[in-house]
């Protein structure tokens, strides 16, 4: 994990600190951008020598030994084409014609691009909406922001997009291995319900999901190409959960796989990139605080307490002075009220998610005698 911290800590510093130089100096140019990249820089490096990973233990000698990593390899070639083929025809030229791959990625890639040109003019830190009148920017642009960095550095705008998207497709699949093994990984990558059964029958590679009858779309293709505040806030989620993890459970009395100025500069400017992926993690530290006992309760009160103001202060910056909606609503049955979702209760549920639910309900039965 040497490998992803160091690269997200460069990410995490070269934002924070660019946002910070671009509020004092009024916006965003090459002495910033180069100055802000350097700091990255030497924090990563910082972050390579400092964190401390044991590594994953070598496989027990036996016959089915050699086949260990089998699956593994298949899911690390799934993943690699998902990867290539959504990210290095994110956006391209088709002669006089500009094209996206993705039509889940028509509206949201056009925002993007505004928000990174918007940066890279050096408008005012943090700057106005340009798409909505009177009204502050109500957006964790911080993985645009970055790549406005880039693009002050004369890093063609569309090669940055896509550079960041394989970079970050990597740093995933890593994350989600180290954190969950390969069945995280298929997890992540293989998350539809029984329409992609579809493809016995037809034998087309195709988002079968993205049928408009489809309530259920696929992660990897509805959010993680298009949402690019989670290129960094998925990784740098799961290497703090790692960290936890390691931390309280498998290395108590041992040295922290990450020091503290990385646990917290990741927790604490999580809200700049995804709000929703800070406030993921905030109820994870919460549950650790309640059942955790005295050190670990003490180890989560201070990277809370630390981590108030800076947390704070990104959370007031995107909601544009905390004026902006509530980003989390409770509306159960939501999609079934929409004409083109709507469906018998039972209908919907499995042509979304098949036997899920079932396998749910009898996990938690399982889990529950096996505690009683």
């Amino acid at each position: 994990m040497k490998w992803l911290s160091a690269g997200l800590t460069f990410v995490n510093f070269a934002t924070v600190v660019g946002l910070f130089l671009g509020m004092a100096s009024g916006g965003l140019g090459p002495w910033v951008a180069m100055f802000s990249l350097l700091i990255g820089v030497a924090a990563a490096l910082a972050a390579y020598s400092t964190t401390t990973d044991k590594g994953i233990a070598s496989p027990v000698a036996e016959p089915t030994a050699n086949y260990r990593y089998l699956w593994t390899w298949a899911l690390a070639g799934c993943f690699a084409i998902f990867a290539v083929r959504s990210f290095c025809w994110l956006l391209y030229n088709d002669g006089e014609d500009l094209r996206i791959q993705s039509p889940n990625n028509l509206g949201d890639l056009a925002l993007h691009i505004t928000y990174i040109k918007n940066f890279a003019n050096g408008v005012s830190i943090w700057p106005d909406n340009p798409i909505y009148v009177f009204s502050r920017l109500r957006y964790p642009a911080g993985t645009d922001l970055f790549n406005a960095l880039l693009t002050c550095m004369n890093v063609d705008l569309t090669r940055g997009l896509i550079w960041a998207g394989l970079l970050a497709s990597v740093a995933t699949f890593y994350a989600l291995y180290r954190w969950a093994g390969a069945f995280g990984v298929a997890g992540f990558l293989f998350n539809g319900g029984v329409a992609g059964f579809q493809f016995f029958t037809t034998f087309k590679f195709f988002d079968y999901q993205g049928d408009k009858a489809i309530a259920w779309k696929s992660i990897p293709l509805s959010m993680f190409v298009t949402q690019r505040g989670l290129l960094y806030a998925i990784p740098a989620g799961l290497l703090l959960l790692w960290h936890w993890r390691e931390k309280f459970f498998r290395n108590q009395g041992a040295r922290s796989p990450l020091p503290f100025w990385i646990e917290l500069s990741l927790y604490a400017s999580m809200p700049l990139f995804h709000l929703h992926t800070f406030m993921a993690l905030s109820i994870v530290l919460l549950f650790f605080f309640i059942f955790g006992d005295r050190n670990v309760r003490k180890d989560v009160a201070i990277l809370v307490g630390g981590a108030l103001l800076p947390a704070t202060f990104f959370v007031w910056l995107i909601t544009d002075h905390f004026q902006a909606g509530s980003v989390v609503a409770w509306k159960p049955g939501l999609l079934r009220k929409v004409p083109e979702f709507s469906a018998p209760f039972f209908d919907f549920w499995s042509a979304n998610f098949g036997i899920l639910l079932p396998l749910v309900v009898a996990l938690l039965v399982v889990c529950g005698w096996r505690a009683f």
